[in-house]
């Protein structure tokens, strides 16, 4: 009988190399191991960029929302705007209309509104209405390799809980046919916005990852000849220790917001696209001097991988220093604990790979992770 043999890839969202590393993460069971460059970007980039072996340039995702009042798919979307306040500050309130939108405009991604203002959406265009884990992505992803070489494989569904995907993860590898199990966790990322890296919960949670790894390997041992295991991340997780208003300062300047300018502001990041020379001039020496962050030049962002030519994520980013949040922002306007999208060379943004094959090439970036899964599992990439 040929030998059979399983991968299992565990995707465990935010899990940073430093918090991995103090708590020996699966040690015995991953003794390969080692830090892995993330990617820049608010939180839409390092899923495209796993799947794709693409740097955000070229697979396209950045960020959520871009301004694209032309052809927004939701300029035709009305009733927002007339609802009262005291419902759309609701959270709530918020996902059901996420929800609704997202099947307005076809999409089958993840969805999230926030705390955008709903009068800005007509402006708006959204780059996350496309599931990547299916077949209709524009770019060709792992899964797409494996459809096309005919290789079983079983992928979790995102919107399922973790128990459930777990639970789904172990009736497919008891079947003894998988040559990929993707597993994807994302509950730490979530957990950490609202508890910090330090907290008693993440230390609970990470043991509980811990333990549902070493079943899932187990009960992969009574079914394949060769369990080949590999646990990573996409990016890791900054402590906040200070707030900057940042949307308050730049809407203090004698500018009109929608006229002289246009600004996405995410939890970590501002980002403007002008309109006029004076606003560029207004804001630009407003920030220059703002001690909470800084300005992005061309070849930052060109060694990032998240040069955009055509302006479409903003004619000019100003991203604040690791450990202070944008609050208020179109995130919302809660103090979290914890939040990642800051510089990805520092050391809390590092993501983590670990891996029990002595052989597999170690991943420098999470654009190597394509790559390096497909050796694992023995496809052409």
């Amino acid at each position: 009988m040929p030998k059979t043999s399983i991968t299992i890839a565990v995707f465990i969202d935010a899990l940073g190399w430093r918090l991995a590393h103090e708590h020996g993460f699966l040690r015995e069971e991953l003794p390969y191991r080692g830090p892995l460059a993330t990617i820049f970007g608010p939180g839409a980039t390092g899923d495209p960029t796993i799947l794709t072996g693409l740097k955000p340039r070229d697979h396209g995702h950045f960020a959520l929302f871009t301004y694209d009042p032309s052809n927004s798919p939701f300029r035709k979307v009305l009733w927002p705007r007339l609802l009262p306040q005291f419902l759309t500050r609701r959270g709530r309130v918020r996902r059901w209309f996420g929800k609704k939108l997202s099947r307005y405009v076809g999409g089958n991604g993840d969805f999230e509104v926030r705390d955008t203002p709903f009068n800005l959406l007509r402006q708006l265009g959204y780059n996350d209405n496309r599931d990547l884990y299916e077949p209709n992505g524009a770019q060709a992803t792992l899964f797409d390799d494996l459809r096309r070489q005919n290789v079983p494989f079983h992928v979790s569904d995102w919107r399922l809980d973790e128990e459930e995907n777990l639970a789904a993860a172990r009736k497919e590898i008891a079947t003894g046919k998988l040559r990929l199990a993707y597993i994807f966790l994302p509950q730490l990322d979530i957990l950490q916005q609202y508890e910090g890296t330090s907290s008693q919960k993440i230390i609970c949670k990470l043991g509980w990852y811990e333990q549902e790894i070493r079943d899932l390997i187990a009960l992969a041992r009574e079914h394949y000849d060769e369990v080949k295991v590999a646990a990573f991340s996409d990016h890791g997780m900054t402590d906040i220790r200070k707030e900057c208003a940042l949307m308050q300062i730049v809407s203090s300047l004698p500018l009109e917001f929608g006229e002289d300018y246009f600004a996405v502001y995410d939890a970590t990041m501002a980002r403007f696209w002008f309109h006029t020379k004076e606003a560029e001039r207004l804001i630009g020496d407003a920030l220059l001097y703002l001690s909470d962050g800084q300005w992005l030049d061309d070849e930052t962002l060109r060694s990032w991988g998240c040069d955009f030519p055509d302006g479409r994520y903003g004619d000019r980013i100003y991203l604040l220093k690791p450990g202070i949040l944008l609050n208020p922002s179109f995130m919302g306007r809660y103090r979290y604990a914890g939040m990642h999208g800051f510089d990805p060379a520092h050391e809390d943004s590092i993501a983590f790979f670990a891996t029990n094959e002595q052989t597999l090439p170690r991943p420098q970036g999470l654009e190597d992770l394509r790559r390096v899964l497909s050796q694992s599992i023995g496809i052409a990439a």
